[in-house]
């Protein structure tokens, strides 16, 4: 059963003073992502890359940092009892409950002692227990509220990424409702499981296979570059069908999760990045829905880094690329 991949190329015609004002045209790549209709486009030249960003300054005074060892032990909340535990712990990876929540069910984990790391310097150790830590925390919530039905766990690295601390740490949330992103990609994906009678990520990765915009797989997991990207250097990591649901904190499949996102991360910083968003979208109970994990880039961070969060991103929830994912896929294959 094929999987449409719809485009369309749009001209913009002007007088350039780049070509001393001869008439130029610019064309624009506007595409359709397959499953939910949302809309990308690639438009060339439009993220900035600065060559040997300084950040040392920043990124290296850990004073007053509440997730670092010694402090968070003492600065950070305790777990209600029902969670089983005051704080969480699983290799350098400590969870607590967020002080700034997002919803009922909102936690942090710190996960890594050092209090910064370069994205080339990630192991996949430390993603696997950071994982394990907050995804323990989400089966604890799903047994606690049987109206909980989504959980996300996320990551904002440095601060073009949304993070106002430099020391790496992850987030949880998990509700009744699920955020708009993932209610729009669950409702799209029952439909078609409901349509076709297939597993739409199956049927996705089959079709990909191959091309340039498949990576590769990590075990249980396959790597793709999304036809419709979110944003820059746009990469997803899929379970494979069979696996649905909150998988074994310490299982196979988290592991999988982390050794691919260590490649992803080798591949940005190859491109002279630093800085990146994560995103596990889970759902209890969903067979049209395994786990899903996205990776974005943001911008480089500098002492005077831009925001690429545009009026396209905060308002339109438009993804806006400069390189189409054929070739930043093909790029990043070779990090696999």
């Amino acid at each position: 059963m094929p999987i449409e991949f719809e485009r369309d190329v749009q001209e913009a015609t002007f007088h350039s003073p780049l070509e001393e004002f001869a008439e130029t045209t610019v064309e624009t790549e506007i595409r359709m992502d397959p499953l939910t209709g949302r809309t990308a486009r690639v438009v060339t030249d439009n993220f900035l890359l600065p060559d040997s960003p300084e950040i040392d300054d920043a990124v290296l005074d850990s004073e007053g940092c509440f997730f670092c060892p010694g402090t968070v032990e003492e600065s950070t909340p305790t777990y209600p009892e029902w969670v089983g535990t005051d704080r969480g712990k699983t290799g350098e990876a400590t969870s607590f409950p967020n002080l700034n929540p997002y919803g009922a069910y909102s936690n942090v984990v710190a996960l890594t002692e050092d209090h910064y790391v370069p994205i080339d310097e990630f192991t996949a150790e430390q993603f696997s227990d950071g994982l394990c830590a907050a995804l323990e925390y989400v089966r604890q919530v799903f047994d606690q509220d049987d109206d909980a039905r989504f959980a996300s766990v996320n990551m904002n690295y440095l601060r073009p990424a949304g993070s106002s601390l430099i020391h790496p740490h992850m987030q949880t949330l998990v509700d009744d409702r699920g955020t708009n992103e993932q209610r729009r990609v669950a409702d799209a994906a029952r439909a078609f499981y409901e349509d076709h009678d297939e597993n739409y990520w199956g049927e996705l990765a089959i079709e990909e296979r191959g091309g340039d915009r498949y990576l590769a797989e990590t075990g249980n997991v396959h790597w793709l570059a999304p036809f419709a990207p979110k944003h820059h250097r746009h990469l997803v990591g899929v379970a494979a069908q069979i696996h649905t649901g909150v998988p074994e904190p310490s299982g196979d499949v988290v592991h999988d999760f982390a050794r691919g996102l260590v490649n992803v991360l080798s591949y940005y910083a190859s491109c002279g990045l630093n800085s990146f968003n994560v995103a596990l979208f889970l759902e209890r109970d969903n067979p049209a829905l395994p786990p899903v994990l996205n990776v974005t880039a943001r911008s480089v961070f500098d002492e005077y880094y831009w925001s690429d969060a545009t009026f396209f991103t905060s308002l339109h929830d438009e993804g806006v690329v400069d390189v189409p994912p054929e070739e930043y896929g093909y790029e990043a294959h070779k990090f696999f």
